[in-house]
């Protein structure tokens, strides 16, 4: 067998992190199980000999997906030098900064990333990033140079799509569905999509999904419309990604 453990300092990431690989661990004839070993928070995974090099790529895959959604926003919001107002568009601002670049961050990060037989996220990030850091550090002088941009809803929305455009696509479609006080996000084949910026039970809030759908991406939106999908909704989305909203009803 093939074993690894993946440490973090928090029992949510911990969690979250498990969450994300149980499925394709266990397709892998393999166990993955969060526990807590020396103060830490770990998950552990084991998988046979010959799924190894799958594994080891996957894990290491996940892991720094892991790194983008946890600290990569934590750190840019950290280094921000005004006052954030609370509305959706700036939760939506600063999903793209988190997005922005976020290939070549993920791929540097793996190439970061050690195999021993135990892994310590939170160390990798203190030590290994400090070339990323530099580089999140230089997205958040730009946000704190052109804080009149946050003045204006109009402007800021206009920086907003600037970004979303100089993203790269992640799928070509998603399908939005709603039901009662959820949202729901599946694949051209009507299947569920499973990413990190997106949690299996659903979306439940208007911002949310709005900055889910900046993580994803698509090239097109297709929003199936009910008595649940709310008018703002539909035109935060058409602000938003002009020409790629597709109404369906």
């Amino acid at each position: 067998m093939w074993e690894v453990s993946i440490c973090f300092e928090s029992s949510k990431m911990a969690e979250y992190f498990a969450s994300k690989i149980n499925l394709v661990i266990k397709s892998c004839k393999g166990i993955s199980a969060c526990i807590t070993l020396n103060g830490q928070n770990c998950v552990l995974v084991a998988v046979p000999k010959d799924k190894e090099e799958f594994a080891r790529d996957f894990v290491k895959q996940k892991i720094a997906e892991c790194i983008l959604f946890f600290y990569k926003k934590d750190y840019i919001v950290s280094k921000l030098n005004f006052e954030k107002p609370k509305t959706t568009y700036m939760n939506v601002f600063l999903q793209t900064l988190v997005c922005f670049d976020g290939e070549a961050d993920k791929h540097f990060i793996e190439q970061c990333l050690d195999f021993d037989d135990r892994i310590f996220v939170d160390a990798v990030v203190a030590f290994k990033l400090k070339f990323l850091k530099k580089k999140w550090e230089e997205l958040v002088s730009l946000a704190n140079e052109n804080v009149m941009y946050f003045l204006s809803e109009d402007s800021l929305l206009e920086l907003i799509k600037f970004l979303i455009s100089n993203l790269e696509h992640r799928c070509y479609a998603v399908n939005v569905f709603s039901k009662s006080d959820c949202y729901f996000l599946c694949d051209l084949q009507g299947k569920r999509i499973d990413d990190f910026m997106l949690e299996k039970q659903g979306i439940y809030e208007d911002g949310s999904l709005l900055s889910t759908l900046v993580a994803l991406n698509p090239e097109k939106i297709i929003v199936h419309c009910n008595k649940f999908v709310k008018d703002k909704l539909l035109r935060n989305l058409f602000s938003l990604f002009p020409n790629r909203i597709e109404i369906c009803k």
